[in-house]
């Protein structure tokens, strides 16, 4: 049974890798589509190179005579520590994606803001231009505008024209209004994704740190970081009853 665990181990670290390969290739490492496809492979399939590394570590510990699933438990604990880094990476990684997705969200709306403003400024100039309605026509034709409606076309030039530059103005401050920032929905789906990452990421750095031993030591590197958060938490717990005693 503990050969059986052993070569499950290696086909799930195997499978691991073939399905990362699979999504990453061809590599393109500045196309923002290809990073999220990378991102997504190394998340989503984590588990199958967590479990392989359990197989590994449970295979030894059933035959402990066998020195061939010894050494591969020992070597792979110490290889662990690869996933634990690249994982961590990729968390300060998902924030910068956010922190890039909203700005490129402020460029877009910023875009759209100037590509509104300078068409209603056309607009506008065509009105304070125009000595008449039929001229008014010719330069909202030539500016490709919507049409003058029947009902605007029977009122006087001067309340025409002021009734226009009204619209213009409750337009312009309606679009400001709505390209001002961030639109809740938007802010949440550019987020959404990425918090989800994060917190798996973090998972699956608890989970391999759990199974990591750098050569040398005796405990995992899980056990040497709550060790050392015992410490300092001891230590600042010392620091304060000290405080209050004086």
């Amino acid at each position: 049974m503990a050969a059986q665990l052993g070569i499950l181990a290696v086909c799930l670290l195997s499978l691991y890798v073939v399905v990362v390969l699979a999504a990453i290739l061809p590599t393109a490492l500045l196309d923002p589509a290809w990073q999220l496809r990378f991102t997504n492979a190394l998340i989503v399939n984590g588990f199958l190179a967590l479990l392989g590394l359990a197989l590994v570590h449970l295979a030894a510990y059933l035959d402990p005579a066998n020195p061939h699933l010894g050494r591969r438990r020992n070597d792979f604990a110490t290889w662990a520590l690869i996933p634990v880094l690249g994982f961590l990476l990729l968390i300060p990684l998902q924030g910068y994606a956010v922190w890039r997705g909203i700005g490129t969200a402020k460029m877009e709306q910023n875009n759209q803001l100037r590509q509104v403003t300078g068409r209603i400024s056309a607009l506008r100039e065509a009105i304070n231009t125009s000595t008449n309605t039929q001229d008014l026509q010719r330069r909202w034709q030539a500016l490709k505008a919507p049409p003058l409606r029947p009902t605007d076309l029977t009122q006087p030039w001067p309340q025409l024209r002021n009734g226009l530059l009204e619209s213009l103005e409750q337009m312009e401050i309606r679009a400001g209004d709505r390209l001002k920032g961030i639109q809740p929905s938007v802010l949440w789906q550019i987020t959404q994704g990425s918090i989800g990452t994060v917190l798996s990421a973090f998972v699956l750095v608890v989970g391999f740190a759990s199974f990591t031993k750098r050569k040398g030591r005796e405990r995992t590197l899980l056990q040497q970081w709550q060790d050392k958060f015992q410490s300092r938490r001891g230590s600042a717990g010392f620091r304060l009853s000290q405080r209050t005693t004086r």
